[in-house]
């Protein structure tokens, strides 16, 4: 097991399961790249080619195998952002009368602030997951699912 964090790139107009993967990383080279990251330029490719994923820069931290992601959606004039994050959750199998399981568990959330964004991989990248997650809950619920990753 590796205790680094690993981040990727998934561009406008990419299929689902593609996405160039970046390697290693730490939050201050990790924010360089956020911070320049085309966003407008990529939601106006988005909004041509709707029926594949909208630009999304994903964190993966190895050791917790917890991933947390952030897309662009909207219009050049009105816009916001969707925070997915994917963390490792017991189940219980056949409709909660069987045996748990670990499952990757997807929540995802919607704001228009930014430095919020930048404030939760800041807790990501240090491993504060209980700031991390009450950061979230804040923001409004986007939806959740099982990750099938």
């Amino acid at each position: 097991m590796t205790e680094n964090f690993t981040w990727n790139i998934q561009r406008a107009g990419y299929e689902f399961d593609q996405y160039d993967f970046k390697g290693e990383t730490d939050y201050l080279n990790f924010l360089n790249e956020f911070e320049k990251f085309p966003w407008m330029n990529e939601l106006k490719k988005a909004n041509q080619n709707p029926e594949k994923v909208s630009p999304t820069l994903s964190v993966e931290d190895e050791k917790e195998k917890k991933t947390f992601w952030v897309s662009i959606s909207g219009d050049e004039n009105q816009h916001g952002y969707i925070i997915g994050y994917i963390y490792p959750k017991m189940k219980k199998s056949f409709f909660g009368l069987g045996k748990e399981k670990e499952i990757r568990w997807l929540e995802m959330f919607q704001t228009q602030n930014i430095e919020l964004i930048k404030k939760c991989y800041h807790f990501q990248f240090n491993r504060e997951y209980d700031k991390l997650y009450i950061e979230l809950n804040q923001l409004e619920k986007f939806g959740e699912m099982e990750a099938k990753i």
